[in-house]
């Protein structure tokens, strides 16, 4: 069953789309749809606080998406033989940066759209690509003003905090039960410290990505926002205890030192999961 969270966030991504449409079709701006495709394209992780992140990289690619767009067409008009060699770079570019950081992505793909749209579409003239240009940002901006306006001021930050409290509580879960698992006195049945680290790593993944992403959407001052922090270095603690036994399990030479090192590492770790079981 769906969390009341995520029907509550559902309901206000609807309301963002249906607003954004209306605001466009009230408008009947040529450029004004836009608008709606920025805030659909922006709400797309869904969650408000990396939503909100996601506005500031896009304004931020879209900026410096034109104005390449801008330098590349004024280049491409005095040097219309190299509109394939240019495609074919930026194909490339596309295809690298889908995988890197939304802001260079969004980057590439304003300039593929806005050259694509402006020689299949727009007449060659002195200043009609250049009005295409300023109009498309236009349209992105009152887009992203328009979401953070609704996201911030009418649907606060109830969600978004609620959000990241289960987010937290289920890494909380995530490293209770496997330190549990760790600490079994039967070597056969326990995971190696280095797996168990991997795994914890890869479960605590979108909750760091989340967690990073909650300054922009939530008080600094909010309970939940310094419990998650609290529960992040508690994660990077137990992280580097683990990793740490992992090379004392894979020393061949082991001595009484070490072997005692190990041990009083792991009733470190013992203590830490009592501290999540019992404070967090």
């Amino acid at each position: 069953m769906p969390s009341l969270n995520f029907k509550t966030r559902k309901l206000q991504v609807i309301g963002l789309i249906v607003l954004s449409l209306f605001v466009a079709q009230v408008t009947q701006w040529q450029q004004g749809l836009w608008i709606a495709v920025s805030i659909t394209a922006i709400v797309g992780p869904f969650s408000p606080s990396l939503s909100l992140e996601k506005s500031r990289n896009r304004i931020i690619g879209t900026i410096a998406g034109l104005l390449l767009a801008t330098i590349l067409e004024i280049f491409l008009r005095y040097n219309y033989q190299s509109v394939f060699i240019v495609g074919i770079l930026w194909a490339y570019c596309l295809g690298f940066t889908a995988q890197q950081n939304y802001r260079f992505f969004i980057m590439f793909v304003t300039v593929a759209v806005c050259l694509n749209y402006e020689y299949m579409n727009l007449p060659f003239t002195s200043f009609e690509p250049i009005s295409f240009l300023v109009a498309r940002f236009i349209a992105v901006l009152i887009g992203i003003a328009l979401f953070l306006f609704v996201q911030k001021y009418i649907y606060g930050d109830k969600n978004a905090r609620q959000e990241l409290a289960e987010s937290t509580q289920g890494v909380v879960e995530s490293f209770s039960k496997g330190l549990s698992e760790y600490l079994k006195p039967d070597p056969m049945t326990t995971k190696s410290a280095l797996d168990l680290a991997m795994e914890l790593t890869e479960k605590s993944k979108s909750f760091r990505e989340l967690l990073a992403a909650s300054d922009y959407g939530i008080r600094a001052s909010s309970i939940e926002l310094n419990v998650a922090k609290k529960v992040d270095r508690v994660r990077g603690r137990i992280i580097r205890l683990l990793l740490d036994d992992s090379f004392s399990e894979t020393n061949d030479s082991e001595s009484q030192a070490s072997r005692s090192s190990l041990s009083f590492k792991k009733v470190r770790l013992s203590r830490i999961q009592k501290v999540i079981a019992t404070r967090l």
